[in-house]
């Protein structure tokens, strides 16, 4: 089945076969833009192309590709408090983050910040940030051939060791089986 098709299938389901279900009909309609967008990168950006095609995968195992903002929770941050604390991990992620810094950000004392941040994200800062350097290392395994050291490094982890612990305890598969389950074939795109 060629691109065009499998986009014709989809935006065939997506407007037909699901009108009743509209979740299922936004998520193939995304998911037929994604693939579009896809096959227009592979010839010239294969690493945009791979993005969205793990987007795809991911709107279709249900599980969103794209953090959607967070909503202000009864006792959590402010939205403006969320967006300015994941803005300073984000840029940070690299390196090291203390409660005490992204507390400061979030213009609270630490303590308050720690459990503002709970209510909001429903996990501490340190698991969120464990989870954000877990989720850019599986980004660069995809889009690099770089060393697992090196995406360990870049990723914020002490080192491979401490990053292989992470990434099995956060996927339940080592970063190198990871990597090879998911890369994928630029081949069969064409």
């Amino acid at each position: 089945m060629t691109a065009t098709a499998t986009l014709d299938a989809f935006n065939t389901l997506a407007g037909n076969t699901l009108a009743g279900n509209t979740l299922a009909s936004n998520t193939l309609a995304a998911a037929a833009r994604l693939l579009e967008e896809a096959m227009h990168a592979v010839e010239h950006d294969v690493a945009q192309a791979r993005d969205r095609i793990v987007q795809v995968r991911d709107l279709l195992l249900y599980r969103s590709p794209e953090k959607a903002a967070p909503e202000a929770v009864r006792g959590g941050l402010a939205p403006w408090q969320a967006r300015r604390v994941t803005a300073l991990i984000e840029r940070r992620l690299d390196g090291t983050l203390c409660n005490e810094d992204l507390a400061i950000e979030a213009k609270l004392s630490t303590s308050h910040f720690c459990t503002a941040f709970r209510q909001t994200f429903g996990m501490s800062p340190h698991a969120f940030i464990i989870s954000r350097r877990v989720e850019r290392a599986k980004a660069l395994m995809l889009d690099t051939d770089d060393a697992l050291a090196e995406i360990a490094d870049a990723c914020g982890f002490a080192d491979q060791a401490h990053f292989s612990r992470l990434f099995r305890q956060t996927t339940g598969s080592s970063p190198a089986n990871w990597r090879r389950a998911n890369a994928i074939d630029v081949s069969l795109i064409a």
